[in-house]
């Protein structure tokens, strides 16, 4: 059976390269450039470029048509959110034999969309940060007034809004103060639709990873970050394996069973220190960065998913998996390293912790325990290593010019 990544420059491809590799599936890989991490793996066949599909759309799914038809492409796995979409919404196009490993466009905006996602968590009583919702740039001056304590965060409703002719990517936005806020809501042009202005939740963040169909879970496995890049929150570098938690579970698939939603699906909370309660951040309806992790613990989320969209579901729920296992990033946790110590623990410069920068540097230099597993890095697949290490170094030598 031939299978077609996107994204191949995404951790996350790389994961499922290797893991459909080895289970005796054809691997071919599509990226803005050739040598990314996934298409230097040994378990990809054969490797393509392709337009961007944030800028460039039409070319981006003719690209992909003209591969599946050349390749004899059996099923494609988009890899983020822009290439679902793309994807998706002329999937008949691609033709009724080639199987498209992800949920439609009107599944994957019911649960994307932050403005109506937050609503409908409130409604089911899922736990969620203090949230005040702004229609558009207009309702902004109204809702700034209920506003009391800082820092806020401020969240768009979609990670990627179309803008009249471009596509806008859209990221979480900080503000300390009043002033801060109104500068965002002046100067941000995504901030002119939809979005949320929450309370900041200072606690662990945590992930559930689940295999969803409709109604109930199929599988599912739970981690939580340890370190991230920036360090004040954003892509995991550091992870680790948790057991599963109950309101966690309960949470997600009261979320999930609410839009119907099939195949696999990241629910994001944070542990808020004051109460104990897993608040709702957001959910992604494609493979997550740390995707390798699930795999290393034993839940091995792309085969299952492939083995979903080919009719095959496990008779049972599948979470027995190793807690405690680590997944390391290791050029993301050098970053994390440097911009901790270039801007300090936080957005608002509070000075580096060098006790807390040693435990890093100490994390970073450790490489032989049974207990971690690499991103990037495996042994008997050191290309994508290779890869990575070279475009690292140049773009460190780019910046210094």
């Amino acid at each position: 059976m031939n299978v077609l990544v996107t994204d191949g420059e995404n951790r996350s491809a790389l994961a499922v390269t290797r893991s459909l590799g080895r289970a005796g599936y054809n691997i071919f890989v599509t990226g803005k450039e050739a040598g990314n991490i996934s298409a230097c793996s040994k378990y990809c066949r054969k490797t393509f470029t392709a337009p961007d599909p944030l800028k460039e759309r039409g070319k981006y799914f003719g690209a992909i048509a003209e591969i599946v038809m050349r390749e004899e492409i059996d099923v494609i796995f988009p890899m983020t959110e822009q290439s679902i979409y793309c994807l998706s919404d002329a999937r008949e196009r691609l033709g009724n034999n080639v199987i498209l490993a992800c949920a439609p466009s009107n599944m994957m905006e019911s649960i994307s969309n932050k403005y109506k996602l937050f609503q409908l968590a409130e409604k089911l009583g899922v736990g969620v940060p203090e949230t005040i919702y702004v229609s558009g740039v207009d309702d902004f001056p109204a809702k700034r007034t209920r506003i009391s304590a800082f820092p806020v965060v401020v969240k768009p409703a979609l990670s990627k809004i179309k803008d009249g002719d471009r596509i806008i990517s859209a990221g979480v936005k900080y503000a300390a103060d009043q002033d801060e806020l109104s500068r965002l809501y002046e100067t941000r042009p995504e901030l002119r639709y939809q979005s949320l202005i929450q309370e900041l939740i200072v606690g662990e963040g945590a992930g559930l990873f689940t295999l969803f169909d409709r109604d109930r879970h199929l599988a599912l496995f739970s981690h939580r970050r340890l370190l991230e890049k920036p360090p004040s929150g954003g892509v995991s570098v550091l992870s680790e394996s948790t057991p599963l938690d109950d309101e966690m579970v309960e949470s997600a698939g009261k979320l999930l069973s609410e839009v119907g939603w099939e195949g696999i699906a990241m629910v994001e909370f944070k542990r808020d220190i004051r109460d104990g309660r897993a608040k709702l951040m957001e959910i992604n309806g494609r493979f997550w960065g740390s995707l390798q992790l699930a795999v290393s613990s034993g839940i091995d989320f792309p085969s299952l998913n492939l083995d979903y969209y080919l009719g095959k579901k496990p008779s049972s729920l599948l979470s027995d998996f190793t807690v405690g296992h680590r997944l390391k990033w290791f050029y993301g946790i050098l970053d994390h390293l440097i911009i901790r110590f270039k801007y300090g623990e936080s957005s608002r410069s509070i000075p580096p912790n060098f006790p807390a920068c040693c435990q890093v540097v100490k994390e970073l230099l450790k490489f032989r325990d049974k207990n971690i597993s690499y991103d990037v890095y495996e042994s008997r697949d050191l290309q994508p290593f290779i890869s990575e290490t070279k475009a690292y170094m140049k773009n460190v030598i780019w910046k210094k010019q």
